[in-house]
């Protein structure tokens, strides 16, 4: 029973993450906050420090309306997105290493080709606005563009099978479990007389439904050959 559940387990995941599950796939661009204008050396660390400072009013900015209607617009012309910015918010991830100066942009989508386009719009449009939001911030530039990616990341097949496997087989155990604590036929004739203290009657063996049939058949032959006799007889 544990090995039927086990394989159950594994049957169902398998059909859960091959067709029930909407492949996902992702893509990003990659922003670098850095002053471009700045060559002097003495001053040159607090700059760095200014960025890194506004790189995090810069992640929240990203996601704002301001920038992601814009970005809704532009790819509504290419023809393979029709959402809203809320839609690309919900798609959007913004993150970055500490102390890193380079942000990253990540979109996901159900489609490689619209995973990369909206980050590549987005980065687009925030780098050309930017710098109307905020006084004197020239200190972004997209260092990497997004690419196609075909590998999907999403579902993470050997782990979902794993996860199904493992469900299903602990599922086998505990209902073993249960039904060996809730069996109460007795499995031995020992257990009559050794544990309960009681006199063991007699034996009833299994008789397979064949054999029962090739018996009954049998004593329906020998009255009919007895009846055959008896009207000789006659």
């Amino acid at each position: 029973m544990i090995i039927i559940f086990a394989f159950g387990g594994l049957l169902v995941s398998a059909g859960v993450t091959y067709f029930v599950m909407t492949p996902k796939y992702d893509s990003s661009a990659l922003i670098l906050v850095n002053q471009k204008d700045n060559t002097n050396v003495a001053t040159q660390y607090n700059a760095v420090q200014t960025d890194l400072q506004m790189i995090n009013t810069y992640k929240d900015i990203i996601t704002e309306p301001v920038i992601l209607d814009q970005a809704a617009k532009d790819l509504h012309k290419s023809g393979r997105f029709s959402g809203t910015a809320s839609d690309l918010k919900a798609a959007l991830t913004i993150s970055n290493n500490e102390n890193s100066q380079v942000v990253n942009v990540t979109a996901e989508a159900t489609s490689p080709y619209v995973a990369r386009d909206i980050a590549n719009a987005v980065t687009k449009v925030f780098q050309n606005k930017i710098t109307k939001i905020m006084a004197n911030a020239k200190n972004v530039s997209i260092i990497s563009a997004a690419k196609l990616q075909t590998n999907a990341v999403s579902p993470r097949k050997a782990i979902n099978l794993a996860v199904g496997l493992l469900a299903g087989l602990v599922l086998g155990i505990l209902l073993a479990f249960v039904r060996e604590l809730t069996d109460k036929t007795v499995k031995a004739p020992d257990f009559i007389t050794d544990t309960l203290g009681l006199p063991l009657l007699g034996t009833v063996y299994n008789i397979d439904s064949r054999d029962l049939k090739f018996g009954q058949a049998r004593s329906a032959h020998g009255k009919n050959a007895r009846r055959t006799r008896n009207g000789g007889e006659r």
